[in-house]
């Protein structure tokens, strides 16, 4: 099975003071590097053999805090929306000025003047999604924290909408209903090399016990998007480093 660690980046300057970053070059506040590091520890547990950051030096930032031997892979699919005319703006003024744009831009439907497209995105993100799972045929399976088999593991830090509007477009959560990601937070994709249910009760989860790796391997290789879409199973939802913190 592939598992991927979908992490938002950690708390930037302009988080705290309430403007909108889209795709503008911000550095990471002290706060956000503690929440790095406490998401490390899950992501750590996870034993990941592939990493992948955006663009935007926050995510390469976080990225470096969670005490991991990788060099992540940068890829422009994963960055944030671009908000035109919004960046650095404050999210109230936005709020204020611009009232059923935004809030229609908040359901995902809308675009922020002289900003990316809800389509635009979702489209680079799914295409990164699935060169992230493809990609995963060439990682060997390691232990995880939380269950009894090994898995092919990659973590993904990226950003706040773009990752709810992967997960939508996935068909794993409906955006209108779910809060914003926490900074920091951790969510997690498990993609199962077949359609049916996974169970705790079953050994590997039920999946099929007689494939050889070099026959998941060359079935990951050969996995449609459309097989990608449909076999993507949420394992977890925005699981805030301040949770991991008071656990530690």
């Amino acid at each position: 099975m592939i598992r991927i660690l979908l992490v938002r980046h950690g708390e930037t300057e302009w988080n705290k003071t309430y403007r909108m970053q889209g795709q503008s070059q911000v550095q990471l506040a002290e706060t956000g590097r503690a929440q790095a590091r406490a998401a490390g520890r899950y992501v750590r547990s996870q034993n990941p053999t592939q990493a992948y950051v955006s663009t935007l030096e926050r995510t390469a930032q976080t990225f470096a805090e969670f005490g991991l031997d990788l060099t992540p892979e940068t890829r422009e699919d994963f960055a944030e929306q671009h908000l035109g005319e919004w960046e650095g703006m404050k999210t109230a003024h936005a709020k204020a000025e611009y009232v059923e744009l935004y809030k229609a831009w908040k359901s995902g439907d809308g675009t922020p003047p002289g900003g990316e497209t809800p389509e635009a995105l979702v489209e680079r993100l799914t295409a990164g999604f699935f060169h992230v799972v493809r990609a995963a045929a060439e990682a060997p399976a390691t232990p995880s924290a939380d269950e009894k088999y090994p898995l092919r593991t990659a973590v993904v830090v990226s950003h706040g909408t773009s990752i709810k509007a992967l997960l939508e477009a996935l068909g794993l959560i409906d955006r209108t209903r779910v809060i914003s990601v926490t900074a920091g937070a951790i969510s997690v994709i498990d993609v199962p090399l077949h359609g049916g249910p996974l169970s705790s009760s079953l050994p590997k989860g039920g999946q099929d016990d007689s494939e050889s790796p070099e026959e998941a391997t060359e079935r990951i290789r050969s996995l449609t998007d459309e097989q990608i879409r449909a076999y993507a199973k949420l394992r977890m939802f925005n699981l805030s480093p301040e949770v991991l913190s008071s656990l530690a």
